[in-house]
């Protein structure tokens, strides 16, 4: 059976796309803020990115995307940076704008999708897309009464308050 090379251009293009479309949203584009922001695109919006995602330290998470995410930057996607104040950063690079453009048709089919959670979550920083995305993680899960999930948030996400909880839990019910 001959070897198939499978190109993710789709996945290339919509980090591409992140990476110029979040540089003046962000506060704080890194690893954790993709991971979250794929993740919500594909839950919330549902526009297929091809990930699978567990729940990790920090919320949803997909060691698939991890590792495209390096091999992007090693092809001159993106650069990623270290800062010591926030982590990783990720950043346009010399070939950003051509990996978006090859991901063009599926970047078009998707805008509305795309531009709407950049409205909604792209100036959340990372602790803040965290109890999201672990809100809507653990809301598919399975079916619970809205105490149950508030609970369940608690014990996964005990260095969040209720308060914040409860508040980012109201903020995301109509995308549930």
């Amino acid at each position: 059976m001959p070897i198939q090379f499978t190109e993710k251009w789709d996945q290339y293009g919509l980090m591409a796309e992140l990476a110029l479309k979040l540089k003046e949203v962000s506060p704080q584009f890194g690893k954790t803020v993709l991971q979250k922001l794929v993740y919500i695109l594909q839950e919330v919006y549902g526009v297929p990115c091809g990930y699978d995602y567990v729940l990790y330290n920090y919320g949803p998470y997909s060691e698939e995307l991890a590792d495209d995410l390096n091999f992007f930057a090693s092809m001159g996607g993106v650069r990623i940076n270290w800062s010591r104040g926030l982590g990783y950063e990720i950043k346009e690079a010399g070939k950003t704008s051509h990996f978006r453009e090859r991901g063009e048709g599926f970047l078009t089919k998707y805008a509305p999708q795309i531009n709407e959670m950049i409205k909604r979550f792209g100036g959340m920083n990372a602790r803040e897309l965290e109890l999201r995305s672990t809100i809507i993680y653990v809301s598919r899960e399975e079916p619970l009464e809205e105490e149950d999930l508030l609970n369940r948030v608690k014990e996964i996400k005990p260095h969040f308050s209720v308060a914040e909880i409860d508040s980012a839990y109201k903020e995301l019910k109509p995308l549930l």
